[in-house]
């Protein structure tokens, strides 16, 4: 296995416990956790990388044009065949103030020349943007992000009888009261409850140190009228992040929070993974305070590496036109300086694309330069489009509850470099830098089992040489984990075997890794199988 660890260096040594098939061994472990022996369970994964219901991506609908604009076009809110006029309204946020834009189709934007809401007083001084807009008994009411001279992040409001203004302001009507809020809240979602007769507020408080301030917690506060008195719920936050090295692992936030027709709330939201990067998740609730947060929640990945939505997914907001959701979200790119620009997707019933409830697309711990895989005639296959020393991964979201299970995949490693041939099955992941690994053309070899503890990489086991390894031909792998037992399979004959009681884990994660950034493989007919 070519990979690197976080500190940049090598890392390998067959460990003692081998056992290696074609001519070689090793020395027996000195200890072995025990293998269960409760026989073959049941499958409990499966992707075979058909088409999938998802986001259909139609690309950058809104960018920086306009002078008073900076190159962040952030957090668009609309309100959809209401009050007359446009049948779209949306109002976006850009730093230091917030614009106005009106479209019949969604796709063609009219942007408003100047500003609709622009800074004026003393706690909108260091930032204005975020606004959240419901139109309600023909007047216009806005929350939206102010940030003060001395760095208080608040929610204020305004008023407006026309959407493009102008807009009366109201001044703070939220702002921190407890120590973990940071002295921060904000990405307002305002909403009017007709059968509660009351308003409703989701917003963000806390920040990610590590990942420049980003939102850690969503909360909420209710209201009899939108200019306050706003109550804080008492059981805030009502949602933290996940904590399990997945995409919502060290913060979520930007939640826009909808009330369905059956009474459920429905929000997305963003999550971050560990410092970055951010993508965007769905999530339903019965009374809009408590919701379930899962992996498997994950619903917009990164886009193609260099496209306009390769660094970061932000803030998404959903609207239902001509019987199709659409959803419109900002987005950073990784092209010099920083980028966000505002972008639409379509929900589509079949797309060949990499299935965002079972996967997420990264580059190790690096901040990816957007998705590394395409699925192409029911297979997921690498592009070789990683950053530079990087492997691509499909990081697995749905979890095995299980010590003992198989993985198995057909591997073609399609790359004519050598090198580029090492492709890995990834087993008892707990997060993107901690996993047992196993597969072909690695370390060199033909077969290779390793370790990864928090990016430091570590090979168990070796057989054969890589150049064994011809690209076009198909392996059906079988990664198989008993206890501290780890077994490799190819066409069902037994290839490697090893003892390593490191990573016991009884709820973790699959993978699939090219471990080279430059590497082409194509998946196929994944599935993970109980023992």
């Amino acid at each position: 296995m070519t990979q690197v660890n976080r500190r940049g260096f090598l890392a390998g040594g067959a460990a003692t416990g081998a056992v290696l098939l074609g001519g070689l061994a090793a020395p027996q472990a000195q200890a072995a956790v025990p293998a269960r022996t409760a026989g073959r369970g049941k499958t409990v994964f499966r992707d075979d990388f058909g088409p999938i219901a998802g986001w259909e991506r139609k690309g950058v609908v809104m960018e920086k044009d306009l002078e008073w604009e900076s190159t962040l076009l952030q957090d668009p809110c609309l309100v959809y065949g209401q009050g007359g006029g446009p049948l779209f309204k949306l109002w976006y946020g850009s730093l230091h103030a917030v614009g106005y834009a009106t479209s019949e189709d969604g796709v063609h934007w009219t942007k408003a020349a100047k500003p609709v809401l622009e800074p004026t007083l003393e706690s909108e001084r260091g930032a204005l943007n975020q606004p959240s807009v419901v139109y309600k008994d023909g007047r216009w009411h806005m929350s939206y992000f102010g940030v003060s001279g001395d760095g208080n992040g608040q929610i204020h409001y305004a008023t407006a009888t026309n959407p493009g203004g102008p807009w009366e302001k109201r001044g703070v009507i939220l702002t921190t009261t407890m120590p973990w809020e940071d002295r921060w809240i904000y990405n307002s979602s305002l909403l009017y409850d007709a059968k509660a007769r009351l308003w409703k507020m989701w917003y963000t408080a806390g920040k990610i140190a590590s990942a420049g301030g980003e939102p850690e917690y969503i909360c909420y506060a209710t209201a009899k009228q939108p200019g306050g008195p706003w109550t804080k719920y008492a059981g805030n936050p009502i949602l933290r992040p996940m904590n399990d090295g997945g995409w919502a692992s060290l913060g979520v936030g930007g939640p826009n929070v909808r009330k369905l027709s059956n009474g459920q709330y429905e929000t997305r939201i963003v999550g971050w993974q560990a410092d970055y990067p951010s993508r965007g998740g769905k999530l339903l609730s019965r009374d809009g305070i408590h919701w379930d947060l899962a992996r498997a929640d994950m619903e917009l990945d990164l886009g193609v590496a260099g496209g306009p939505e390769d660094g970061m997914i932000y803030r998404q907001f959903v609207v239902e036109h001509q019987g199709k959701e659409h959803v419109y979200y900002n987005a950073k790119n990784n092209r010099p300086g920083w980028n966000e620009t505002i972008n639409l997707a379509v929900w589509n019933e079949r797309l060949e694309i990499v299935d965002p409830a079972k996967w997420s697309m990264t580059q190790a711990w690096y901040v990816p330069n957007g998705a590394s895989f395409e699925v192409k005639d029911g297979a997921a296959v690498s592009l070789g489009n990683g950053a530079q020393d990087h492997p691509q991964t499909l990081q697995g979201n749905v979890p095995i509850d299980a010590l003992d299970y198989e993985v198995s995949a057909s591997i073609t490693p399609l790359s004519e470099n050598l090198g580029d041939r090492d492709t890995v099955i990834l087993a008892r992941a707990t997060d993107r830098d901690t996993y047992y690994y196993a597969g072909i053309a690695s370390w060199n070899q033909k077969y290779a089992i390793g370790v990864m503890v928090d990016g430091a990489n570590t090979k168990l086991a070796g057989a054969g040489a890589a150049s064994d390894i011809k690209p076009g031909e198909t392996h059906r792998l079988r990664f198989v984990l008993e206890g501290s037992n780890l077994t490799l399979y190819d066409n069902d004959r037994k290839v490697l075997e090893v003892i390593d009681p490191t990573l016991i884990p009884t709820t973790s994660y699959v993978g699939l890794q090219t471990t080279t950034h430059t590497g082409n493989s194509k998946f196929a007919a994944v599935a993970v199988t109980t023992r």
